[in-house]
Order: structure tokens, then sequence, then C-alpha cells
């Protein structure tokens, strides 16, 4: 199954369904629940049908994890190609992160991703931590333009390099209670997490200012 250049990571293919369908499953049952006989059956194909695509269920699991991130971080590149001002930048990287955790299919691959982390092989582990730095240099690269820069650091109290982990943390952890029928649209929730973050930003730039006024 080939990446697309447009983000889109699924293709028809009977590849894709199978990693459709173990994506729902490992989600829903957990990675180490399901069985290859669940997948063959979700996907409505003979038992063993599978091992012309993957050898085993932990190489699923690993294309599963692998391909979710390459689309998050396709999502995030187009973002950074559009060059939008930082704060307009960090709302859409928010409401595309939720999206990735929300919206099917991506959120069956995302979840996966999060939470099944450590079945991976050694190899997968490995690429999924490459894209995700990359995709951590684009988080991080929009709120470095949002604070004053100092020796390539955030200044005050807030870390370029802990401040997007704080934001993945909570935007994470929306798995566990979000819900489409009880909560704010996607788009309107980024709006309103982003101004829970930006008010902060926008004083430690304001300390920065007065401090180098004061000398």
């Amino acid at each position: 199954m080939k990446k697309k250049s447009n983000g889109q990571y699924l293709e028809n293919s009977r590849r894709g369904e199978i990693l459709v369908a173990a994506a729902a499953l490992f989600r829903a049952k957990g990675y180490e629940a399901s069985t290859i006989r669940d997948i063959t059956t979700a996907v409505g194909i003979a038992s063993g049908s599978t091992f012309c695509h993957f050898r085993s269920k932990r190489e699923i699991l690993d294309a599963v994890a692998i391909e979710g991130m390459r689309h998050v971080l396709a999502g995030a590149e187009t973002v950074a190609g559009r060059q939008l001002p930082p704060e307009t930048c960090l709302k859409v990287l928010i409401r595309q992160h939720i999206g990735f955790l929300h919206d099917p299919p991506s959120r069956d691959f995302v979840t996966v991703l999060l939470y099944e982390t450590r079945a991976l092989s050694a190899g997968a582990k490995k690429e999924v931590m490459r894209l995700m730095a990359l995709y951590e240099d684009i988080w991080k690269a929009c709120l470095q333009g949002l604070v004053p820069v100092s020796n390539g650091r955030l200044r005050g109290a807030v870390s370029d390099s802990l401040l997007h982990r704080l934001l993945f943390g909570a935007l994470n952890w929306s798995v566990h209670w979000y819900s489409p029928d009880d909560d704010l649209p996607p788009e309107v929730l980024a709006e309103a997490l982003a101004e829970l973050v930006l008010p902060a930003m926008r004083g430690s730039a304001e300390s920065d200012v007065i401090g180098r006024s004061a000398t």
C-alpha cells in the first residue's frame, strides 16, 4: 500500500482493507485480544488470506502504526507549507490533531498508535519515533513563532521542548472523554483549546518586552 501525496494513507486494495479492519479491532479489543481470524472475518476473506500481504499479526500492527503516523505527519506538513500566522497555525494544528483522534478512519489508526506502542517490533518503533520527531518539529516551529526566542528556547517558564508535549497529552487524553454528541464540535473545541494556551504565551511575550525595556 503506497502512501499518496495528498496524505490519504489508505487505498482501495485488499491490503488497505486488512489494515482498516485491523485498526478498528485493535482499537476496540486491543492488539493482544484480537486474532488473525477476527481480522479476516471483518474483511470477509478466507482465513489465512492475510498472509498474502503480512507475515504475522505483529507485522499488521507495525503497518497500522506506521501508516497512521505517516498520515498524521502528512497533514501537519500540509499546514506548515501554508505558512500561516503563528496563532492561526496553532489553531489549525490543534483542530487537525483532534480530527486525527476522533474522525474515522484515522481515529482507529492513531488510537492504536497511542496505546499499542509497546507491542511494536523494534524496527517499527524506531520508524514511528522518527516520524513523530518530524511531527513535533512542526509544532515546535509554530510555537516558537508565538513567543520571543533566546538561544533557541522559549523564554521564561515556557519551554518549546515541553509545551508541545503538554498539548499532546491534553489532546490525546480526549479519547477518554470527548463525545461528538455531547461536546463542542471539533473546530469550536480547537478554538477554545487554543485560547487557553495563547494568553499565557502572549503574557510571556509581554513580560519579555517589559524586561528588555527595564534594562
